[in-house]
């Protein structure tokens, strides 16, 4: 009832105020008092009770017990406590050191059960923060005209890349589909040229592989994409997860930086296959989530099953990725939909060529790094944390995270996290804050304020208990 007020009061902000009820059933210790509602005070003064009242009485809210003349010193309510264990200023830009993106960084909260408690974070995007884009291209053969153009534009891209930041590092890696039935021929002489007759450069087919790990070097890249010939396969949907996959969890092959803006293009024409596919040529190991790389290939493609959506979404927001996903008309609505299941994830339309795709990385890039997104990870149970986004262009997204869109490089924002836990901890709990696809982190340790603090007086003959107990809370015992 206490999180509907709260809520409704949220709602209707400025309009109504949550009013102190105590609400309470079988009390008769102070401990019982508190732990029923956040709102339940107890009066520890002796001889407060009447003859013949029960020592519940004693429990109420602060202004009912004062207005029956307990005084304020003599009442007994907990309340929420927090220590700021970290907290580094922001970085005004990138430079040599790590820059600090989110403030503070460690915060510890003793939390008074059902009472909520808020506090603020800070954001501010460093300029220049390094980038590191990964080209991951599907070489089917109805992409020929599509790698055509892409080694013609692969120095704009890197010039591109150069534009938004001044360390800016590019990956290139190439995916088509599992070399088995029914996804691809399996005639020996069709897997070492998958491609039409009249073509001659044509690589014998592949699953994913990666090609050129992050380097800063706008040549390097040029050689490697002009390098890359067309491949082929039997049906249209296409090996997409599988090579995203491997992109995201084999950090140490492909190159990403500890402390970038990590960047998964995807270029294809052509939908994907998903978990559950995998049955129709016979493979039946689920995806295992782990980097599988053997040289440069991707050595399960053939023994392991395509990983589903929510894995594949789960390993990019584990890994601080954003993907952007290149696609032709034909597949827009597809992949549209996709992103309503990735965090952080935009598509943009390739034109039939690829031509546009230098643009098309510029306005995706913008798009994704102009709009914060502020969430947690798992939460503790009993614990409930809600985000409002204090800046000017907010964007509601449900309770469970905090939006602003059209931020600027060097915009310094806010946003207030309310943390309620509803019930007493034994011990303390961790979780952590973070904006989808950075690396900053913030660590919330919570532990719970559930005993009565009555400095009680010494001695276990008390005069007020006729000199037989001890006073507990202004109780004899």
């Amino acid at each position: 009832m206490l999180h509907f007020l709260h809520v409704l009061c949220g709602l209707f902000e400025g309009l109504c105020q949550q009013e102190e009820v105590c609400s309470k059933s079988a009390i008769t210790s102070c401990k019982d008092c508190i732990t029923s509602g956040p709102f339940c005070s107890w009066c520890k003064e002796l001889n407060f009770t009447k003859g013949g009242e029960q020592e519940a009485a004693r429990c109420e809210t602060r202004a009912k017990l004062m207005a029956r003349g307990c005084k304020r010193e003599e009442i007994i309510s907990p309340q929420n406590t927090e220590e700021i264990k970290q907290q580094d200023p922001l970085s005004k830009s990138s430079g040599s050191t790590e820059p600090v993106q989110m403030t503070p960084q460690k915060i510890d909260l003793k939390l008074r059960p059902g009472l909520p408690h808020k506090f603020k974070v800070s954001f501010k995007r460093a300029e220049g923060y390094p980038v590191d884009l990964y080209y991951l291209m599907d070489l089917s053969y109805s992409m020929k005209d599509d790698l055509a153009n892409v080694k013609r534009l692969g120095g704009n891209l890197f010039d591109a890349l150069n534009k938004i930041t001044k360390d800016a590092k590019i990956g290139f890696g190439a995916f088509v589909d599992k070399t088995v039935l029914p996804y691809t021929n399996t005639n020996e002489e069709k897997l070492k040229k998958p491609c039409d007759e009249s073509e001659a450069q044509c690589q014998a087919a592949f699953g994913y592989r990666h090609v050129l790990s992050m380097t800063p070097s706008r040549d390097v890249f040029r050689q490697k994409v002009a390098e890359q010939y067309i491949s082929g396969n039997l049906d249209s949907p296409e090996g997409s997860l599988d090579a995203m996959m491997q992109a995201a969890v084999c950090g140490d092959k492909i190159g990403w930086r500890n402390s970038s803006t990590r960047l998964i293009v995807l270029a294809t024409d052509a939908g994907f296959h998903m978990a559950g596919d995998g049955k129709l040529a016979g493979i039946l190991e689920p995806n295992d989530e782990l980097c599988h790389m053997t040289g440069n290939l991707y050595e399960k493609s053939n023994d392991m099953d395509y990983p589903s959506v929510g894995q594949l979404a789960m390993q990019l927001e584990k890994n601080n990725i954003q993907p952007i996903f290149a696609v032709t008309e034909n597949v827009n609505n597809v992949y549209k939909e996709l992103t309503k299941m990735i965090p952080k994830s935009v598509v943009g339309v390739l034109s039939s060529d690829s031509n546009n795709v230098v643009q098309l990385i510029e306005s995706a890039y913008n798009n994704l790094t102009s709009k914060v997104t502020v969430t947690h990870d798992i939460l503790p149970d009993n614990v409930r944390v809600e985000y409002l986004a204090l800046c000017e262009h907010r964007i509601n997204e449900g309770p469970n995270k905090g939006v602003c869109d059209q931020v600027q490089a060097e915009k310094e924002i806010s946003f207030e996290v309310t943390v309620t836990v509803d019930k007493c901890m034994e011990e303390e709990k961790s979780f952590t804050i973070s904006p989808l696809g950075i690396k900053d982190k913030l660590t919330v340790t919570i532990s719970t304020n559930c005993e009565c603090q009555c400095n009680d007086p010494e001695g276990s003959n008390h005069i007020h208990c006729n000199s037989t107990g001890s006073i507990t809370c202004g109780i004899c015992k």
